[in-house]
């Protein structure tokens, strides 16, 4: 009667009667009550003590640990993992080493052009062809080919997609001002057709992107 997986168990009868372990109707002690479940229900004893057994997890202390063993294990020999900073020994720049290094390659002709004040001719071009030439005095430039130039004069040839949107870009020139205008005319420097248009114009000064230059060469 006071096993409560009998099919006859009545709860109510079992709560008035309560053993005391002496006539054997009861369990006396938890412990043998244990014993005797796990006897009779080894299946749910099993999925008890697993859902008991919980992760073991690792403090942040101890991963933190565990994190910097790992890195010193990746260090070179003779080496610390944190080692302190090493303060760079002022150095005094030295103009005639910085010039030198543009005395030779192709370095050597934006050098000569900007030291002589020769005008130089640039190709730029668009994605997938030579679209305007600037022509002017070089005033800057670095390893990029980034240059600067002033007093330029550029001629540009717009591709057939450009001239069918004339009207559109006409429209768009408007919101520039007068002196960055294209106007019809200029000579380029390759044989064209009858029916392509070269537009020119005069800007005081032109910063010109080293990914887009084609060709500098000096103008005599």
């Amino acid at each position: 009667m006071a096993d409560p997986f009998c099919i006859d168990f009545d709860a109510s009868s079992a709560l008035q009667h309560s053993p005391d372990g002496v006539d054997g109707e009861g369990e006396g002690s938890l412990e043998d009550f244990e014993k005797s479940f796990a006897a009779e229900q080894p299946d749910i004893v099993e999925l008890i003590c697993e859902l008991d057994q919980s992760p073991v997890t690792k403090s942040k202390k101890q991963e933190k640990r565990d994190r910097v063993a790992k890195l010193e294990e990746m260090t070179l020999s003779g080496r610390k993992l944190f080692e302190k900073r090493v303060q760079q020994q002022n150095r005094s720049l030295d103009l005639d080493a910085l010039h030198s290094q543009w005395s030779i390659g192709p370095m050597s002709l934006l050098l000569r052009a900007l030291r002589e004040s020769l005008r130089v001719e640039v190709h730029i071009r668009a994605l997938n062809r030579v679209d305007r030439i600037a022509r002017g005095f070089l005033v800057a430039f670095d390893r990029h080919f980034n240059v600067l130039l002033r007093d330029v004069d550029e001629v540009a040839l717009p591709g057939r997609k450009e001239e069918r949107a004339f009207g559109r870009r006409k429209q768009q020139e408007q919101y520039l001002p007068v002196g960055m205008r294209w106007q019809p005319g200029g000579t380029w420097p390759r044989p064209l057709g009858t029916c392509r248009t070269v537009l020119r114009r005069y800007i005081a000064c032109s910063m010109i992107k080293g990914d887009t230059v084609v060709l500098i060469r000096l103008l005599s």
